[in-house]
């Protein structure tokens, strides 16, 4: 009896820095995906295709809303280059972050303005990253519009 008391201790003590490691986990976690927003913004700002298509993995699928999904890395640049031509830049503001052992889930919102800064539209996205290439790349990218 005494022993089982002690080997329950011994799992609890063992157990109790767990949830600050988890945490500390969160915080990094959060630190590299804010990263990679940032990264997804500034080359989708900028018009860089190329650069947007790096973030995502080989195995990567857009799900954009009202069409088909986009596969694979040209698929993906002739997209991105279609939807720069209504010259529109990209806000985005994640909300949180959710990680999983070799993936990581991120919401938020965004927001599109013309090159006058007129509001063009808003609304919500959902990014499951996947560990790859030494660090997180996207696997699927989906989002919607709160105005249509």
């Amino acid at each position: 009896m005494i022993r089982r008391i002690s080997i329950g201790l011994a799992a609890l003590a063992l157990a109790l820095p767990l949830p600050a490691l988890a945490q500390a986990g969160a915080g990094d976690l959060r630190a590299q995906i804010t990263k990679n927003d940032q990264a997804w913004q500034t080359a989708y700002n900028a018009g860089d295709a190329t650069a947007l298509s790096a973030l995502y993995t080989s195995d990567a699928k857009l799900l954009p809303p009202g069409a088909e999904t986009v596969s694979g890395a040209a698929d993906m640049k002739a997209f991105f280059t279609k939807d720069f031509a209504n010259g529109a830049k990209m806000t985005l503001t994640m909300n949180d972050v959710v990680g999983f052992g070799d993936f990581a889930t991120a919401t938020g919102g965004w927001v599109a303005q013309g090159a006058d800064g007129k509001h063009l539209d808003h609304g919500t996205y959902m990014t499951l990253y996947k560990k790859a290439d030494g660090g997180w790349k996207i696997y699927r990218d989906t989002w919607n519009s709160s105005m249509h």
